[in-house]
């Protein structure tokens, strides 16, 4: 699955636990997106090098604007979901922080 559209699932299934919680920024969000695809780059290929991963991160960035599930990720992602993705060691975490 394509980043963009894996974190959009992510998101997706955070935005029961916005509630109440201060939502994240639309900064928050395009630091989460790059994070992410930090951490399933690095998951698929170890020995990818910050040229590889900035090329990865720029596609998808590129993708996210035209995706209804990024747009949504303000209204629908928590300052803790944040803080805990940001934070997470690997993908597997990072999606957890944001269920």
């Amino acid at each position: 699955m394509r980043p963009a559209r894996r974190l959009g699932c992510a998101v997706g299934a955070a935005s029961a636990l916005a509630g109440c919680a201060r939502h994240a920024t639309l900064a928050d969000c395009s630091a989460l997106l790059d994070r992410y695809v930090e951490l399933l780059v690095r998951q698929e290929n170890p020995k990818a090098d910050d040229t590889e991963i900035a090329k990865h991160k720029s596609a998808t960035r590129a993708k996210a604007v035209n995706d209804p599930s990024f747009a949504s990720c303000p209204k629908e992602v928590s300052r803790d979901a944040v803080g805990c993705a940001m934070g997470a060691p690997n993908v597997d975490e990072f999606e957890k922080c944001l269920e």
